[in-house]
């Protein structure tokens, strides 16, 4: 077999890397602790995973993914070229300590593991907030779509012109409570981009009058582009979902478009509480730590490795830490979004 080089020797430092392109990476995976991916050991067939170990098994996935994702990114040599690398290394390697697992987090919206982490801290921080609301409403607030070179401002423009609605309604003592999301998203057929707000609003005049107000200070939006229906626990939840849809309904991938959208949200705050409600952090704490209670008590390092089905954290004799055997349908999935 090929000798194939490791990536400690690939990568030695993050400025090597700016000349190393993804494409070769992808040759180059799975080789920092072990000969050949042959040595990796499969995972047993044990059944009654415990929620840790099973939490680990569906980060396993989500850092496939997230991989696969971050490589076409990484390709087009974007201003983000930086930010898409921390993305790369984010819990690549897993420190066990003890009955205790602890990895670094790259904190970028763009990684599938940190929105995973991050989209359960909103949740459990915004959550008591809304259940304290006495009639929520789902309210999405639309503009026209618009092109690569308008987002931006587009999106500034629409962060802006909501204080003005909120500012406008709240002399008419009309006072709103509630959340604001940003979410982009982009359609490849007319190349064209659709920034929205989506908003949990307390009461129902309260929402209908936003939408209102909101279409006077945007006069190119249509009435039919806005929505409000009574905030279900579904869309409650469904609000601190990623920011961005990074794949299409058919698994397709647009690297361009989605660094031109990180692009114009870099800096920007996607969720904004209003009306006394508290504000949440939307960071990923960079360090973190897991117990792990399916393992002997060790000192031990896991490795990211890429092994298809089997690709999980492993150790320098091959066993894996998660010991996730990943669906076909993942495998397809990843595989898909391959140049």
């Amino acid at each position: 077999m090929p000798k194939v080089a490791t990536l400690n020797k690939t990568h030695k430092s993050q400025s090597q890397s700016q000349s190393q392109t993804a494409k070769e990476i992808r040759l180059n995976n799975g080789h920092s602790f072990l000969d050949t991916l042959a040595q990796l050991r499969k995972p047993n067939d044990s059944k009654g995973y415990s929620a840790a170990k099973t939490s680990f098994q569906k980060r396993a996935k989500y850092k496939a993914i997230s991989d696969a994702i971050v490589y076409r990114l990484i390709d087009l040599d974007s201003p983000l070229n930086k930010s898409y690398w921390s993305a790369y290394h984010c819990t690549r390697t897993v420190l066990q300590d003890g009955n205790i697992l602890k990895a670094k987090y790259c904190n970028q919206r763009f990684c599938l593991v940190c929105n995973r982490i991050r989209s359960a801290k909103l949740i459990n921080g915004y959550t008591p907030s809304i259940e304290t609301l006495k009639n929520p409403y789902f309210v999405t607030l639309t503009i026209k779509n618009v092109k690569d070179y308008d987002l931006k401002q587009s999106i500034q423009d629409m962060q802006r012109n909501f204080v003005r609605v909120k500012d406008t309604l709240r002399k008419q003592g009309i006072k709103l409570v509630g959340l604001r999301k940003v979410e982009v998203t982009y359609n490849p057929k007319t190349n064209e981009y659709h920034p929205h707000f989506h908003c949990i609003i307390d009461g129902c005049k309260p929402s209908f009058a936003l939408i209102a107000q909101w279409l006077r200070v945007n006069p190119t939006a249509t009435i039919k582009g806005q929505d409000v229906r009574y905030a279900n626990t579904d869309l409650s939840v469904e609000l601190f979902k990623y920011f961005t849809k990074m794949l299409t309904n058919k698994s397709e991938l647009y690297p361009e478009a989605m660094d031109r959208i990180f692009r114009a949200m870099k800096g920007k705050r996607v969720f904004q509480p209003f009306g006394g409600i508290k504000k949440q952090s939307e960071d990923v704490n960079p360090e973190d730590a897991t117990l792990c209670d399916w393992k002997p008590e060790q000192v031990e390092i896991w490795h990211f490795e890429k092994a298809d089905k089997y690709t999980d954290w492993y150790n320098a004799s091959g066993e894996p830490l998660s010991e996730v055997e990943l669906t076909d349908d993942t495998i397809r999935l990843i595989n898909g979004l391959s140049p």
